[in-house]
């Protein structure tokens, strides 16, 4: 079964608790390719892709990360205002992650930029500092850092630091897609597809990359 990507944007009158009912996860986790590029995504605060006149260019603020025990299925939450109120969104989150998970129990990795999942590495919740996140490669390198990465983030997607949208033409090193040995026309259109049933692409915006990739 496909593991999906969870992204849901808060509204108005909610607010922050999400320690309540989802357990912090522990042990020597490691993250899959796509759950280490929701991560990324999830870390820099990629625009609300349900409404994406009202959240364009706008940063969310992550609330929780939820992933699975076996590193392959997560969800996550965003606050795309100044102040919101509880209600539960971690066991929530929890939830839903278990259901894309096939069996495998969900705890929380991360609370707002804070990675609380502890190993034998991040003994002290490691918190991903504003600045950092200027520099997408290295927020990957702190995670793989941390012991909860062990694949080739040079392959991993492109984030555009000044939006935290995911961008479409390039890896997270900057370099364009088609000059990658594992860039070319089908892997990219995969990769495309894989992210618009996540829900990370609109519809517009899946179809607009999918013209240039076919037309490179």
């Amino acid at each position: 079964m496909k593991k999906l990507l969870g992204i849901v944007v808060l509204g108005f009158g909610l607010v922050v608790s999400v320690n309540a009912y989802a357990k912090t996860g522990r042990g020597e986790l490691k993250l899959s390719q796509q759950t280490m590029e929701h991560l990324m995504i999830y870390l820099h605060g990629a625009g609300n892709p349900k409404n994406p006149k009202l959240f364009k260019n706008k940063k969310n603020s992550p609330m929780v990360f939820v992933v699975s025990e076996d590193g392959e299925a997560s969800f996550y939450y965003y606050c795309a205002y100044l102040r919101c109120t509880d209600a539960n969104e971690s066991y929530i989150a929890k939830l839903k992650c278990e259901k894309e998970s096939n069996g495998s129990t969900c705890y929380t990795f991360a609370i707002k930029r804070k990675i609380v999942w502890k190993n034998s590495v991040n003994l002290n919740k490691r918190n991903i500092k504003k600045d950092e996140l200027n520099d997408p490669f290295q927020v990957a390198q702190i995670i793989q850092e941390l012991g909860f990465y062990d694949g080739d983030i040079t392959q991993l997607i492109g984030i555009n630091p000044k939006t935290g949208d995911y961008d479409p033409d390039k890896l997270i090193t900057g370099e364009e897609l088609k000059d990658q040995n594992k860039g070319n026309t089908v892997e990219q259109l995969e990769a495309l597809t894989k992210l618009f049933n996540a829900g990370v692409l609109t519809e517009e915006e899946y179809i607009l990359a999918k013209k240039k990739v076919l037309n490179d």
